[in-house]
């Protein structure tokens, strides 16, 4: 007897803003970010975060492995010639396991205009704009 195939469940991504991926997957780099870190200092890890999601995607998705051996490359030879403190490396490491994680493994969404944002209630927040990659929407982009 043959069973007939289950359609396959949506993706994790599907329905969920990339604004709240990108806290998600940057989570351990912006828990130790104290709470009244300067605007600043949130923008520049902010931006870590972005541009080492970004290079995963690109690499993934849209056929430019090019950025994240780059972005390994710069981060591994700074970190040996000690003009980078050897933390952004771990960073990286860090964010690329986590890149490897069911829930953000699958995402082809690149972020585009992103900012960070103060509240009303004295917190802040990250604003972003996703990008899909070019060619035909991915599967469960189609079935929904």
């Amino acid at each position: 007897m043959v069973r007939a195939r289950r359609k396959a469940a949506l993706e994790p991504w599907i329905g969920t803003k990339i604004s709240a991926t990108i806290i998600d997957f940057g989570e351990p780099l912006l828990n130790q970010l104290p709470s009244d870190a300067p605007r600043e200092l949130r923008e520049q890890v902010v931006q870590l975060i972005v541009t080492f999601w970004n290079a995963h995607v690109m690499a993934q998705f849209w056929g430019q492995p090019e950025h994240l051996l780059a972005i390994r490359n710069r981060l591994t030879q700074a970190a040996g010639d000690q003009t980078l403190d050897v933390q952004a490396l771990m960073a990286f490491e860090l964010l690329s396991a986590r890149r490897q994680e069911l829930r953000f493994s699958n995402d082809p969404r690149a972020v585009g205009h992103w900012e960070v944002r103060d509240t009303a209630t004295g917190q802040w927040s990250i604003r972003c704009d996703a990008r899909l990659p070019p060619g035909p929407a991915p599967e469960a982009v189609k079935s929904r």
